[in-house]
């Protein structure tokens, strides 16, 4: 058997370490992992991401990654990006107003019942970007901020030369909806209709969020509602009980409360006519409720509870395989992967799935190892064979200078 030099042995060791770093580093910046299940058959699943899981990722959302069982992450798409199945029907919203003054702004009327929170636009072909700042009302006179600096980017091309863009937002049960574009001293963006799908655009499902607390300190006619979570939850959905009085209309706006300060989330308005619940999209440990009580007697609130919307994302799991999910990387980017191109290869409905506990992952801020320094082996040896001719011609010369002087004497 042929024998490796220490060199040969240093460079397999760290080919050998390589291979393995390639695998690891891929996991080693995200500070969570969840199992998911095996799958018996190969095929598009949904992997519905729970309350605790989300809670551990970044704000945006843009550290969610599966990872095989090689350490290699796995392309998915997200809930917006799916196929519309053939028998779903887009409800066109009428126009109210559309004009431009400091933005194109484009006011469309619900005819949606439920609450709704994905908002499908039709514009004129554009390779532009912009943002959006959608607000609801219910008398086109009073708006109150829904959601802000949504990112418009092309979406689907039609054969009419416009794009279809998928707008989501904190669920809203406003009757007029307004999108008012980002683009001052720009070229204004063509809107030519706004709706939904019937089945992907109305919040349906949400988890419940456990382990909240809540407490109410009533002054200067106004109520603040403080309530505290045991993480950094996503939170969509508030819901009030409340006692009394029988007959209220109180403006509230909500707050989050994270290191950046108090930053408002959104505005509404509790009416005794209407279930009292709120919609937001606040990911944070810590929310106020400013209640605005005018003359009147404070609410009467008996309890507050929490929900996240639906969070999903789909992915083509492999049979037999393991995978886990990771997340909990402030600073990852998201990724961007060649799978949405193929959204038409995935069926109406995919079987979903449930990912298990949330773990620390224990590869998280492991040191990459460092290459091995140069192999100085065969130097070292080059030394001391030299030494040796040296101390062996010094040895024979100082034999051959006793011998003479042996001879001498």
């Amino acid at each position: 058997m042929m024998k490796l030099s220490q060199k040969n042995k240093a460079l397999f060791l760290w080919a050998m370490l390589s291979v393995v770093t390639l695998a690891a580093s891929a996991q080693k910046n995200f500070k969570y992992q969840a199992a998911l299940p095996k799958i018996d058959s190969g095929g598009f699943y949904k992997i519905a991401l729970q309350p605790a899981f989300i809670a551990k990722s970044n704000a945006q959302l843009t550290d969610i990654r599966i990872v095989n069982g090689k350490g290699n992450f796995v392309p998915y798409i997200t809930a917006g990006n799916l196929p519309h199945p053939d028998n779903e029907k887009f409800i066109v919203f009428p126009e109210v107003v559309s004009k431009k003054d400091t933005g194109s702004t484009f006011i469309v009327e619900s005819k949606e019942k439920a609450p709704v929170n994905r908002l499908w636009l039709k514009l004129k072909s554009t390779a532009v970007q912009r943002t959006i700042n959608l607000s609801g009302s219910d008398d086109l006179q009073r708006w109150f901020a829904i959601e802000e600096n949504i990112p418009l980017q092309q979406a689907v091309l039609d054969n009419d030369g416009s794009y279809l863009q998928s707008i989501a937002f904190p669920a809203s049960n406003y009757r007029y909806l307004k999108l008012l574009v980002n683009d001052k001293n720009k070229a204004p963006v063509k809107f030519l209709e706004a709706g939904i799908f019937t089945e992907q655009s109305v919040a349906s499902f949400y988890s419940p969020i456990s382990g909240s607390q809540f407490s109410k300190v009533d002054s200067n006619k106004t109520s603040v509602v403080t309530i505290r979570l045991n993480n950094n939850y996503l939170v969509n959905r508030v819901d009030l009980t409340i006692a009394g009085p029988k007959y209220y209309k109180r403006d509230v706006a909500i707050y989050q409360i994270d290191k950046q300060g108090r930053q408002l989330a959104g505005n509404a308005e509790l009416n005794s006519a209407k279930k009292p619940i709120l919609f937001i999209n606040a990911k944070t440990n810590n929310l106020q409720l400013e209640i605005d009580n005018g003359d009147n007697t404070p609410l009467d609130i008996k309890d507050v509870t929490l929900a996240q919307a639906d969070q999903s994302i789909t992915a083509y799991l492999e049979a037999g395989q393991s995978y886990r999910l990771l997340t909990g990387d402030a600073n990852s980017m998201a990724q961007v992967y060649d799978l949405k191109f193929f959204v038409d290869s995935i069926q109406n409905k995919v079987p979903e799935i449930n990912h298990g506990e949330v773990k620390y992952n224990a590869a998280f801020g492991t040191p990459t190892p460092k290459a091995p320094r140069h192999d100085y082996t065969m130097v070292i040896w080059i030394v001391i064979i030299s030494a040796l001719l040296l101390l062996t011609l010094l040895t024979i010369k100082m034999a051959k200078e006793v011998n003479v002087k042996n001879k001498v004497e």
